[in-house]
């Protein structure tokens, strides 16, 4: 009699538990963070707009050579856990739907290891050397915050800066940004951060 009472008790809490997990929301909502933190979908939206400007910029001003670009990973100056690689992802794949191609020189030593075992003769194929892309340009990203008040409200803006630059002089040629600005919440939980 007790083990079927506590098996009903573990059924009925196994039930709830999975009654109040979480709750999916649709991707396309526009939500704003509590916290002031960036969400995806606002680091998606600046990545989209930034590399199809870039794009825009290399139709207007187009290299013989090719455009070869090296993106260093996004930097977070913020007291928020912001997911850089979600806006380095996004960035890279709208470059690469403009037609720019992004040398990833983080790997390239990965690379010439690889390269070099296949010289050697112990693979099917042999890879060259002599083909890897060198950039002619490199993109810095930084995000920014900025915390202060406005009529006792707490406002956090957060900025997303990107920069490039062209490798043989080192001049930046374009440079943009956007900026986010967000009032805390205050709710039954208190102020979001």
């Amino acid at each position: 009699m007790n083990f079927s009472k506590i098996l009903s008790f573990l059924s009925l809490l196994w039930v709830i538990s999975c009654a109040s997990g979480a709750e999916r929301l649709d991707l396309t909502t526009d939500l704003v963070s509590d916290s002031g933190g960036l969400t995806s979908q606002e680091l998606g939206k600046a990545a989209l707009r930034f590399g199809d400007e870039i794009g825009a910029y290399f139709k207007e001003n187009p290299r013989e050579e090719g455009i070869f670009l090296a993106h260093f990973p996004t930097r977070n100056n913020t007291t928020e856990q912001i997911a850089t690689e979600f806006f380095d992802n996004t960035f890279v794949s709208q470059l690469i739907k403009n037609k720019i191609y992004t040398v990833r020189t983080n790997t390239r030593e990965k690379s010439i290891n690889e390269m070099t075992f296949s010289l050697t003769g112990m693979t099917s194929n042999r890879l060259s050397l002599g083909k890897m892309k060198s950039p002619n340009f490199f993109v810095r990203c930084d995000i920014d915050e900025n915390v202060f008040t406005v009529k006792g409200d707490r406002i956090v803006e957060q900025t997303v800066n990107i920069e490039l630059v062209e490798v043989e002089t080192n001049i930046a040629i374009w440079n943009e940004r956007v900026a986010y600005r967000k009032k805390a919440v205050v709710g039954n939980r208190g102020v979001g951060w």
